[in-house]
């Protein structure tokens, strides 16, 4: 798994922009949150889902990147 931030040129630009992906496709999954990581989420892969739902954005990321492990109301540790 491949995890990187959006790099801003501007303190003010919004830095809370993830792609998650691995070495063959790096940005399988975009994930948009608001400051210091906290909701609203915007996931965006083959679908996009926006949600305040914590449980909601991983099941989102997981399916974006195939793993299909993680859905809505799975106990999450």
């Amino acid at each position: 798994m491949i995890i990187e931030r959006l790099a801003v040129a501007h303190a003010n630009d919004d830095d809370n922009v993830y792609y998650l992906g691995d070495a063959a496709i790096l940005d399988r999954v975009q994930l948009d949150t608001g400051p210091d990581g906290q909701p609203p989420f915007l996931v965006e892969a083959d679908d996009r889902v926006v949600t305040s739902d914590v449980a909601e954005a991983v099941a989102a990321v997981s399916r974006g990147l195939g793993s299909g492990d993680v859905d809505l109301g799975d106990d999450l540790p």
